[in-house]
């Protein structure tokens, strides 16, 4: 009779001890993430920032939400849904996330960094939009995806400078559709330099858009403050 109750109230296990969960991370496995403490509402860096990276690039982006530390242990389920074809891990990702939405402010839509048609089909899916998902549900806006692309293929980005990253994003975008007025939410797993989503915001915004914030499960520290990526 216990086990049966148990199973009514916890019906997933978490993905990091892989105990009973009420969804995703368990209470003790997602207090002991590392957290992005004092973070600039601008860039998400903790502040003080010693190396904006505002000054060294156009910076369309309105606000940064990213809770969460990009270094271990959550480094090893982000690269799980990246790169080992751990899907589900999108929603456990996006439910460590959804406590920190209202700080992005009103929100119309979502916007999921787009892959590649090339990556696409390697990995299967978006993990952006995994994301995406169960965000779109928690805040009731819609997930924007016509007319939104990404026509030029990008090396893969990790271990690239800032300016390499800069560089290999600039016009990789393409957005065809009316966004006049809409307050944009752009989603992704990581933010590290800041390159993907200010390129995608520049054309969000050519196309009307109002406002773009960033909602991302983890920002990646300055090399002063942590493990950089």
């Amino acid at each position: 009779m216990v086990y049966g109750i148990l199973g009514r109230l916890f019906s997933e296990t978490c993905p990091a001890c892989g105990l009973a969960s009420q969804g995703g991370f368990c209470g003790v496995c997602s207090a002991s993430l590392p957290r992005v403490a004092r973070a600039c509402r601008r860039c998400g860096l903790t502040e003080p920032v010693t190396h904006c990276p505002r000054t060294a690039m156009a910076w369309d982006v309105d606000a940064v939400v990213a809770p969460f530390a990009y270094a271990p242990p959550l480094d090893h389920y982000v690269h799980a849904l990246k790169y080992r074809g751990a899907r589900a891990m999108g929603r456990a990702l996006a439910l460590l996330l959804r406590p920190s939405l209202a700080e992005a402010g009103r929100v119309d839509a979502l916007v999921a960094v787009p892959l590649h048609r090339t990556r696409f089909r390697e990995r299967g899916y978006n993990q952006a939009q995994e994301i995406a998902r169960v965000l779109a549900r928690a805040l009731e806006v819609p997930t924007l995806m016509r007319g939104i692309a990404r026509p030029v293929a990008t090396p893969a980005q990790a271990g690239q400078g800032a300016a390499t990253r800069r560089q290999s994003v600039a016009r990789a975008f393409r957005v065809e559709r009316d966004l006049e007025g809409l307050r944009i939410a752009i989603v992704d797993d990581v933010v590290t330099t800041g390159a993907t989503v200010n390129a995608l915001a520049v054309e969000l915004k050519a196309a009307g858009a109002a406002r773009c914030v960033v909602l991302a499960v983890a920002r990646t520290p300055e090399p002063a403050q942590g493990r950089n990526v």
